[in-house]
């Protein structure tokens, strides 16, 4: 169920940035098949490295994506527990902000295990390059 962005207003979505993200308290894996072309981050609300990651994720976003044709999802780690059950992420969920760059319900990149802030930019870019252009 989408939910108003009660946990994550404390955490600023810029106004471009907030008309293309979706918050969920709660989700399980069928979350990836909805997702045409964007990134899914898993946010642990009570972890400082994952709050640096989401920084990190806005700022590429906003730099790399101007046109806002990447989605942003945003699925909090207490409440997605069937995740962690994902190939991508087996035993990687750590609340260390891990991201995942879908392309047409699929996985294509990830952050990896702990905090990668890193790949946030080049891994977006990636994923810009090889979604279809509207």
């Amino acid at each position: 169920m989408v939910e108003p962005y009660s946990r994550i207003e404390n955490l600023y979505l810029p106004p471009l940035l907030a008309k293309r993200t979706r918050y969920y308290s709660e989700a399980d894996q069928a979350i990836v098949g909805t997702i045409r072309c964007g990134v899914l981050f898993v946010m642990a609300f009570w972890s400082g490295t994952s709050r640096q990651a989401f920084a990190e994720l806005k700022r590429s976003l906003e730099a790399t994506d101007p046109n806002s044709r990447l989605e942003l999802i945003v699925v909090d780690t207490d409440g997605c527990p069937s995740l962690n059950e994902l190939p991508e992420f087996v035993g990687k969920l750590h609340g260390n902000g891990e991201a995942a760059w879908v392309l047409e319900g699929k996985i294509v990149s990830s952050s990896g295990m702990g905090y990668h802030p890193e790949c946030m930019e080049p891994n977006t870019r990636l994923l810009l390059s090889q979604c279809p252009v509207e």
